[in-house]
């Protein structure tokens, strides 16, 4: 999902370029192939799997580039289309491969995410040392997320300036890609320059505590093939007031308070209401802490170890 790296873009057409130079490199005695980036590098005659998390940059065409969207096709489309199975976190992805590549559904099974519950938890222990570092000091909603375009930055920045809680700051978190200084003049622009905090990328043991110590979440994002962060943030006891769009409804459910990510008038709002509304917050505190628990990392590993076996049970090696 996302933006492609540079570099692994360059991985891929060296790997469409020398797949026989690549194969030679892997071991002798394999049933079959997992290619969890979903480009298959190398390519063999072995049965694939391929993890696709989503068709992007068919839904949302306007966010990428010309070249972005012809090397998707040559490289994650094509590769969905040859594999013996495509794995993909929702069904709304599903529903969406299916649709759009005219990929049988028998060949394209849902294995939603995990959680790790090792970091992501209520368990806080001495962060007051942390938060202070990262100068968070006044309550704060946050949102965990790359500047790519379909993240919709601006429209939540928008909506900070209509809240009228003018001691809430908004911190952000993520890669920049060279995107940030035009979002903070917006921010300047709408007079709320100085209650935007991005703190940039976090060290794994950070984030834990910035959801911890948050008054709740705002997730605008306009698509999304899973959404790993809204089930983290309510992992950590902090609540969350979300897009629907993409396969949030399904991932979030009802633990979440619904806003229209189009709408600057919906997020500000829903912002006011998770942010200052109590008994709100206790309410989607308590339905987080429950909707999290349904998506674990072993129920993943179980799923695919099925996957495996199905698919190496039907592989002509089989039977050898």
């Amino acid at each position: 999902p996302g933006r492609t790296p540079p570099l692994r873009a360059a991985a891929m057409i060296a790997g469409h370029i020398t797949p026989r130079r690549l194969a030679r490199s892997l071991p002798a005695g394999l049933s079959l192939l997992h290619f969890p980036v979903t480009v298959p590098l190398p390519r063999t005659q072995l049965p694939e799997v391929v993890t696709l998390h989503d068709v992007q940059h068919h839904d949302l065409p306007r966010f990428f580039s010309a070249p972005e969207r012809a090397l998707r096709r040559l490289t994650y489309d094509a590769a969905a289309r040859r594999a013996t199975v495509v794995v993909t976190p929702s069904e709304y992805s599903r529903k969406r491969i299916v649709e759009v590549l005219a990929i049988p559904a028998e060949r394209v099974e849902v294995v939603p995410w995990g959680i790790d519950r090792d970091r992501f938890n209520t368990a806080a222990s001495g962060e007051d040392g942390l938060l202070g570092k990262l100068g968070l000091d006044r309550p704060y909603v946050v949102y965990p997320a790359n500047l790519w375009p379909h993240k919709n930055h601006e429209r939540l920045i928008d909506a900070l300036a209509a809240v009228r809680n003018r001691e809430l700051q908004l911190v952000l978190t993520g890669r920049t890609y060279g995107r940030l200084e035009p979002l903070l003049a917006r921010a300047r622009r709408s007079g709320v320059g100085e209650r935007v905090r991005h703190l940039g990328y976090l060290e794994p043991e950070a984030l834990p505590a910035v959801y911890r110590a948050a008054r709740a979440m705002a997730f605008p994002s306009l698509y999304e093939g899973f959404g790993t962060p809204p089930l983290e943030a309510m992992a950590c006891g902090c609540p969350v007031a979300s897009s629907t769009r993409g396969a949030l409804a399904e991932v979030c459910g009802d633990a979440v308070l619904p806003f229209e990510p189009d709408s600057i008038e919906s997020i500000a709002a829903a912002i006011e209401a998770v942010g200052f509304d109590d008994e709100l917050r206790d309410r989607l505190r308590i339905a987080g802490l429950e909707r999290a628990q349904g998506f674990s990392w072993e129920a993943a590993a179980a799923r695919h170890t099925a996957i495996y076996a199905r698919v190496a049970a039907t592989s002509p090696s089989s039977s050898r």
